[in-house]
């Protein structure tokens, strides 16, 4: 072993010390179109996507990019819709996207805890919208309900950004949000928001 190894090998266990893990893990299960990567780029099916009403977002999950259609939190559910969506001949696999791997500087405790408290809003807010385009699916709520869900959504992520800890991307998620909710609300961009919240945990710089 060089001198330079076994001096990297010494300095672990200070580099572990001086970062604290948040706790945090995230588990998404994206069901997206299946089709290979060399065949057509990821934005030109995007539409094709939208137009049998799924979200069409964009992701990326282990160097890999991929066309969204909706976004679940099992993996039973992800794969009950791949098979029915093939039965109506979109082909469509599950992709599933995990993180635990969140860790700030230790002598930052409370750039941590607003850290955790920011992802787990997000997670939560996700949920909400996950939620409503269920809803919405099913005609449970209309569209002036639907806007004050995700007026509801704003407010929270307004908070979020006066104290953002994820390097701006709160303000993009609030785009996203207004966006979304400008016009007539469509249960497919519902998902998008969803997503692009998932994704925003998954490939959090900190």
């Amino acid at each position: 072993m060089t001198a330079l190894a076994v001096a990297l090998l010494s300095l672990c266990p200070f580099l572990a010390a001086c970062k604290r893990e948040l706790g945090f893990e995230a588990k998404f299960y994206y069901v997206c179109y299946d089709c290979p990567t060399d065949a057509v780029s990821a934005s030109s099916i995007s539409s094709l996507v939208s137009s049998y009403g799924g979200a069409g977002y964009i992701v990326l999950v282990d160097g890999e990019y991929y066309v969204t259609v909706s976004c679940y939190y099992t993996e039973r559910e992800a794969a009950s819709v791949v098979a029915a969506l093939g039965e109506k001949q979109l082909p469509c696999k599950a992709v599933e996207a995990e993180r635990s791997d969140y860790f700030v500087p230790a002598a930052r405790a409370e750039y941590a805890e607003r850290l955790l408290s920011e992802l787990k809003t997000l997670l939560s807010l996700s949920k909400i919208c996950y939620d409503l385009a269920n809803s919405m699916d099913e005609y449970a709520v209309d569209q002036s309900a639907a806007k004050s869900v995700l007026e509801d959504v704003r407010v929270s992520l307004s908070a979020l950004e006066r104290r953002d800890a994820l390097g701006g991307g709160i303000e993009r998620i609030i785009a996203e949000c207004d966006d979304v909710s400008g016009g007539y609300i469509l249960s497919r961009d519902v998902r998008r928001l969803q997503i692009v919240l998932c994704d925003a945990i998954i490939n959090a710089e900190i």
